[in-house]
């Protein structure tokens, strides 16, 4: 189910999707620095999940779920060409490895090359989804500097 944002609203829904994004960038700094890259790539996984939220919302869109959010981001922007498949295929990886993260005891540990590559495509990524919101600069801004600091680890 999808709710639809009524454009007065919209801007408070941008600018906490973008906070999000940011605070899980910053939980994923955090992370690296203990060398816990499985939670770096879980964290990185719901701070991309924000900001595409923050990209549809702008678009008036509320997704309910995971699930909702990877079809409208399809459906809305890559299917249409604003965005390359990269960006949906960048979704899926980062799901996948979330939930192995997150849920399975028994799987590989993540290590710093895991990390490191998913650091490098979302930094590669995010400049064109921060056009799309490009009216929020003074957060923006933050969440830019939050994925520096990141990519300054690697």
């Amino acid at each position: 189910m999808v709710k639809e944002i009524i454009q007065k609203e919209r801007k408070g829904y941008i600018t906490g999707a973008i906070d999000l994004a940011r605070e899980k960038l910053e939980s994923a700094l955090d992370a690296y620095k203990r060398g816990n890259y499985g939670q770096v790539i879980s964290s990185l996984y719901y701070s991309y999940f924000h900001i595409i939220k923050a990209i549809l919302y702008k678009k008036g869109f509320d997704p309910a779920s995971h699930e909702g959010v990877y079809a409208l981001l399809n459906l809305h922007f890559v299917k249409s060409g604003v965005l390359d498949k990269r960006y949906s295929r960048l979704f899926e990886r980062l799901h996948k490895n979330r939930e192995i993260a997150d849920y399975n005891p028994v799987a590989p540990k993540f290590d710093n090359t895991d990390a490191n590559t998913f650091i490098s495509e979302l930094s590669a990524l995010l400049p064109e989804m921060i056009g799309i919101i490009k009216n929020y600069k003074e957060y923006t801004t933050k969440l830019t500097k939050s994925l520096n600091e990141l990519d300054s680890l690697m």
